[in-house]
């Protein structure tokens, strides 16, 4: 009687196709179940975007696109003290972006190859079964195939979720955390393709925050930065027709460093490119991977006034390959700007570099006068270089605001004192009134790298400007 028992269990479970017996089949593709309200809040970095420097991305669906074929986001981009919101539109078969303002166009290309990576692979047309075997395979020479591990449950800012991981292995586990109930990854930790040493990373993300709300989620109530006040006539890098090349050999004779940029004779407070190498002295078509360094700008008295890792909240930048391509807004001296590349080591990123590689060049770059917003130069007196001295109590005020010790008005009220007393000019065209919004707390977290010393006199007070300009600080 148990023999026959027996057998017709397994007459049973043959009859149940392979792969379903123990697992309900279960598609899905990236954008699966998008509906109007939901919210998303990413910790992400991708490798071409600052060699995978952090960056939060955070967008809203707001509406459908008038052709019914994709959504409206409200998309907003936090890179250390950089903030830009614009408008992006994705599609309903692939979440790829298919418009974006120009101000978020390179945050939404961030996007398109991180949170909505998977679309390569699995769409609304063609969805995937988060079981299988084989999604496909990845773009580098000899592409891995990407695969079902799994089921796992991960926990993120954004909560726990039982997941199943897709990934693939080579040289390093390459995973990507996929909730069903979820239209993009909750989480992602995917390597670079190399051929030799440890991988740097390709891209991260965490889900930090999601929900559905019918009106603009309070994160979204922020203005943009950094690229305002841009004048409309500043030239664009153009790195073919309009550049500067050179190389030069650290102090230390550590590395040789090749450099390009471009305007080849920029405009004070506009765009300049540059284009970096980090070379071995006895063979320049090898790089030093891991490259942890910093541009700086110096005045005739080679006192720091500009620092690039600074302007971003960092300690440093970082070239995973040995290789940059970053852009920067001139903050240097007419009609000079001094200019040092100081590098710090090799080493893991997050880490302490390793100081046996060190050193720096220095270099001038020829500079123009700044355009003011009508397209006329401001003359010679808009940046002297000279050093910027402010009194101990700001810095105190700007540690106490920082830590909440001190309201805005407060803080605000030290500001009219440097401006009253000629520490820093208002800028041209500044309303009188008071402030309506609340102002951003990474505006806080740049007050309190000024007063513990990360940032400079200078770097702080071109922040409050800023602020002033676009009307985050709005004084009486």
């Amino acid at each position: 009687m148990q023999r026959h028992l027996v057998f017709a269990v397994l007459a049973v479970l043959l009859l149940i196709p392979i792969g379903t017996q123990f697992v309900h089949a279960t598609t899905w593709y990236p954008g699966q179940g998008l509906k109007q309200g939901d919210y998303f809040k990413y910790k992400v970095c991708w490798t071409d975007w600052h060699n995978c420097a952090p960056l939060e991305i955070d967008f809203w669906v707001a509406n459908k696109t008038s052709n019914g074929n994709g959504w409206n986001l409200e998309f907003l981009a936090i890179d250390g003290s950089i903030v830009q919101k614009g408008k992006v539109s994705i599609g309903t078969i692939t979440p790829d972006p298919t418009y974006s303002d120009s101000n978020v166009a390179d945050y939404s290309n961030v996007f398109k190859n991180t949170i909505a990576w998977l679309d390569a692979f699995s769409t609304k047309v063609l969805p995937q079964d988060l079981s299988s075997p084989s999604w496909g395979r990845t773009g580098s020479v000899g592409g891995q195939n990407v695969a079902s591990t799994g089921q796992e449950s991960v926990t993120v800012q954004a909560g726990t979720y039982k997941t199943w991981v897709l990934g693939w292995h080579k040289s390093v586990d390459n995973k990507i955390w996929v909730a069903p109930e979820i239209p993009f990854p909750v989480k992602a930790i995917v390597y670079t393709d190399v051929t030799s040493g440890v991988p740097p990373p390709d891209y991260n993300l965490e889900l930090l925050q999601t929900g559905n709300s019918q009106t603009e989620p309070s994160f979204l109530n922020v203005q943009s930065t950094a690229i305002a006040g841009v004048s409309s006539n500043c030239p664009s890098p153009d790195m073919v027709n309009d550049a500067n090349h050179d190389t030069a050999t650290t102090d230390t004779a550590s590395m040789i460093i090749e450099y390009r940029y471009s305007p080849a004779t920029p405009h004070q407070g506009c765009p300049v490119e540059f284009r970096l190498d980090f070379e071995k002295p006895f063979d320049q078509s090898q790089h030093y991977s891991n490259t942890h360094y910093d541009i700086f700008i110096v005045d005739d008295q080679g006192k720091q006034i500009f620092s690039e890792a600074q302007s971003k909240g960092r300690q440093d930048l970082f070239a995973p390959v040995g290789t940059d391509d970053l852009t920067i807004l001139l903050q240097g001296t007419v009609p000079t700007s001094h200019f040092v590349l100081a590098v710090y080591g090799t080493g893991p990123e997050g880490t302490t570099p390793n100081p046996s590689l060190g050193g720096l060049i220095k270099f001038d770059v020829k500079t123009a006068e700044p355009f003011t917003s009508n397209g006329g130069n401001q003359g010679s007196g808009a940046n002297t270089g000279q050093p910027i001295v402010i009194p101990n109590w700001i810095r105190n005020n700007a540690k106490w605001w920082h830590d909440g010790t001190i309201d805005d008005n407060t803080f605000v009220q030290g500001i009219q004192y440097m401006i009253q007393n000629g520490i820093m000019q208002v800028p041209h065209g500044t309303q009188s009134g008071s402030s309506s919004n609340q102002i951003p707390s990474w505006i806080k977290n740049n007050a309190g790298w000024w007063a513990d010393g990360t940032i400079d006199d200078n770097t702080f007070v071109q922040g409050i400007q800023f602020m002033i300009t676009n009307g985050i600080i709005v004084l009486k």
